[in-house]
């Protein structure tokens, strides 16, 4: 009798273990699922079409922009004329100081990018046209803020009627830093105006090619 007693209550407390193993085990695999579940997404590029083209990088800014900052345009296209360079597969891309120089010759301010893109023999033409530009916060001249808000236009010339098919993309709005009341201090204007143009560069250039964005 006490045999008996004595077998089933180990074969209890043996269930019962197995039962914790099974509910531990269930939850090792749920915490090893946690871990191991990408933390990432990837995104589709706006515009992904321009591995193996001849691109011309076209920044256009206000006269008030270029007066306070002559380099701007020059400075915004050479950025992103290098990213896509290191980024989009096959792609060429006219250098942003030759384009300088023949806007630099004409005596219109404001070229059709079209002409610019057959003076060139370029197929596409990534049309940058900046309606805001700033580097302090309004009203609090000792604070910095980079602004820059901007259009982005894809002109593809590749058809064979020369037809230009148009391509309006999203616009792109950086603010450095993005968040908090007041802005940089105790920095330069120069230090701002870098970390502004890299942020810009950035989120125009990932237009044109898939890339991967934290999970939120």
């Amino acid at each position: 009798m006490f045999e008996r007693s004595s077998r089933a209550h180990w074969g209890l407390i043996g269930i019962a273990g197995l039962l914790l193993a099974t509910s531990s085990g269930c939850s090792v695999m749920r915490a090893l699922a946690v871990q191991t579940a990408p933390h990432t997404e990837e995104i589709d590029a706006e515009y992904a079409t321009l591995a193996g083209k001849k691109v011309l990088v076209y920044v256009w800014a206000k006269p008030e922009a270029l007066w306070d900052y002559p380099h701007l345009r020059l400075d915004l296209a050479s950025h992103i004329s290098a990213y896509l360079s290191q980024n989009v597969p096959d792609v060429e891309v006219i250098p942003a100081a030759q384009v300088e120089a023949h806007l630099k010759s004409l005596p219109n301010m404001n070229p059709d990018p079209v002409d610019l893109a057959r003076h060139f023999h370029a197929n596409h033409v990534i049309h940058v046209s900046i309606y805001k530009f700033s580097m302090r916060d309004p009203g609090l001249s000792q604070f910095y803020r980079g602004r820059i808000s901007a259009s982005v236009v894809v002109l593809d010339l590749t058809a064979k009627d020369e037809t230009v098919r148009r391509v309006p993309l999203e616009d792109v709005v950086v603010v450095v830093p993005e968040e908090g009341p007041l802005g940089y201090h105790n920095v330069s204007i120069d230090q701002v105006r870098d970390m502004t143009y890299r942020e810009f560069t950035q989120a125009t250039g990932r237009k044109f090619h898939a890339w991967e964005k934290e999970a939120e």
